[in-house]
């Protein structure tokens, strides 16, 4: 999936990407429910607005 991120984080400039690895960060994963990676959690204002959870990049292409 991380080059369908690089390609998606060029495409779309107007958007942040960021990448969490949830071993060194694991109080991040637990205060958003990060189960399983991966996870691709679309926030706006610093609030949870839509979620894909597994390798879907047709799916994450429509909710970015």
């Amino acid at each position: 999936m991380e080059p369908i991120i690089k390609t998606m984080a060029s495409k779309y400039t107007n958007v942040r990407f960021a990448k969490i690895d949830v071993d060194e960060l694991s109080d991040v994963a637990q205060e958003f429910g990060v189960q399983v990676m991966p996870t691709f959690l679309l926030l706006k204002q610093g609030k949870e607005v839509e979620r894909v959870v597994g390798a879907m990049k047709d799916e994450l292409k429509k909710k970015i």
